[in-house]
This record gives C-alpha cells, structure tokens and sequence, in this order.
C-alpha cells in the first residue's frame, strides 16, 4: 500500500455477514462475492458519484441493484483514487469455539478457558488464511 496517499476508509465486514453463522467454519460464498464486487463498484478510481452505491449495505433488504459480480473483473490489478483498509469479523470461524469454551466470561486462570482462546485465535485465523479480498 502506499503511505503517501490518505487512506480513504476502513470497510469492516461483519461475520454474520459473510459467513454461515450456524454452519462451522463456512465462508458465505454468495454475499462474499456480492460485498467483494460492491466494493470493486465503489472504489475503483473513475467511478462517478451518480454509479457509486451507498456503502452501508447492512439494513437495505432486497437484491442488489449492482449488474456485475466478482467474475466480471478478472484478476487484474484495479487502480484506486486512495486505498482503503478491509477488516472482518470472524461469524462461523472463531465464535463456535468462543462459545463452548467460556472466552467470553473470561478467567484465563481455567485450562478450558485458555484451550478456547487458543481454539478461537486458530479458527479465526483460517477464515483470513481463506480468501483474500482486495490486493
């Protein structure tokens, strides 16, 4: 990334939103693909503000009005008016783990507590191992 260019957001994708939340460890594939190509829309450089699309996608029910998906632009370098920040929550990798262990009442000084952190810290850690949204 270049430091010299101010970064223009940080986009944080929530868990739920794009991982089956009730299914271990499973990646979204439809609504990874559909944020992934909304973000491509909204962020290229050139795009005007008339085709730009809002960025809060979390309350707006229904289709989307974007005509592309993922498949549209290839694996090709994307230029970018500034560079923006992508961050995500861990949904189905990481709170399966948290949850039966206990992290989230805390006392690390319980052996299953610690086993859980360790659990959560690696499930998690394969959700980012998965896919790599922007380059």
């Amino acid at each position: 990334m270049d430091l010299t260019k101010p970064l223009r957001c940080i986009v944080k994708l929530g868990g739920a939103a794009i991982t089956c939340k009730n299914e271990l460890e499973t990646i979204h594939e439809e609504n990874l693909a559909t944020v992934s190509s909304h973000l491509r829309k909204t962020m290229v450089s050139g795009s005007s503000s008339e085709n730009t699309i809002g960025m809060d996608w979390s309350k707006q029910p229904g289709k989307s009005d974007i005509a592309c998906t993922a498949d549209d632009f290839g694996e090709h370098e994307v230029g970018l008016a500034s560079p923006f920040i992508v961050v995500h929550g861990a949904g189905s990798f990481g709170h399966f783990q948290a949850s039966k262990s206990g992290v989230h009442k805390g006392g690390l000084d319980r052996s299953l507590v610690k086993a859980g952190f360790v659990a959560t810290r690696i499930s998690a850690s394969l959700l980012l191992a998965e896919r790599t949204y922007i380059s």
